[in-house]
């Protein structure tokens, strides 16, 4: 491993323990010679890439790795990122899936991609439209992450539209189906919008584990059927998890 791996390695530590950690600790959990980590501390700290604390002579990262994650922050599309995890989930499944975000209270679908020209999905998937809290797997799925207080005022404020005999309609039962899918993980839209189509969504969350989104696909109800929904469910999840790690998120302990 050379000098530039074994560089990346401390800071990874330093990202993911978000402390200020000592040369020992450093030494031991990455099996480096003290000296080695003295000596590529003392360059990134010469770089502002790491900061020492004067009276513990700890390290933490430094303010110039802040000024790497605005730059590209500010420099990208969040759809753009999104998109080939779109198309891959698409072309796996060969049902329509989009991608949806939460903006003034409301769940907005801002890409998606169809199998094919004559999808029979094409009712409320559409980019820019609103896809409803109360009845769409990712407007529900993004609801439910909501500050509790939100989630109250949103459900008592806004009107329930009853689009099927399967929308629920009574803010009690929303609430407590919210709940169950912030526990669960995923939402699924069981013919609750439209006649004979269902929809699966999974969350995407950011470094700051919030949840800023979500990745649903949709089709015919045969095609989600109770038999494959465990498999689906996978499929989404795990192109969902490797986005959230893309914009920062750790879910598990890589140390």
């Amino acid at each position: 491993m050379n000098s530039i791996e074994k560089s990346i390695q401390i800071l990874n530590y330093l990202s993911y323990v978000e402390k200020s950690v000592g040369i020992t600790e450093l030494s031991s959990k990455l099996l480096f010679p003290k000296s080695t980590v003295h000596r590529i501390l003392k360059s990134l700290l010469k770089h502002s890439l790491v900061d020492q604390e004067r009276d513990t002579s700890k390290y933490r990262l430094g303010l110039r790795i802040l000024e790497y994650s605005n730059s590209f922050y500010n420099s990208f599309d969040f759809r753009q990122i999104a998109k080939p995890f779109l198309k891959k989930i698409c072309l796996e499944t060969r049902l329509t899936t989009f991608l949806a975000a939460w903006y003034s209270g409301r769940s907005i679908c801002i890409d998606s991609i169809a199998p094919s020209q004559n999808a029979n999905t094409h009712l409320f998937v559409e980019t820019g439209k609103e896809m409803p809290f109360h009845s769409a797997a990712s407007g529900k799925m993004l609801l439910a992450h909501q500050p509790s207080e939100d989630i109250k005022r949103i459900i008592n404020e806004k009107t329930l539209p009853k689009y099927t005999s399967k929308t629920i309609v009574n803010p009690k039962k929303l609430e407590e189906h919210l709940l169950e899918i912030r526990h669960k993980g995923f939402s699924i839209c069981n013919e609750e919008l439209e006649e004979g189509i269902k929809a699966i969504s999974v969350p995407v969350k950011n470094i700051n584990k919030e949840i800023i989104a979500s990745i649903t696909v949709t089709g015919l109800s045969k095609r989600l059927s109770s038999s494959n929904i465990k498999k689906l469910i996978k499929i989404l999840n795990n192109s969902a998890q490797e986005l959230s790690g893309m914009l920062g998120y750790k879910e598990k302990n890589i140390f």
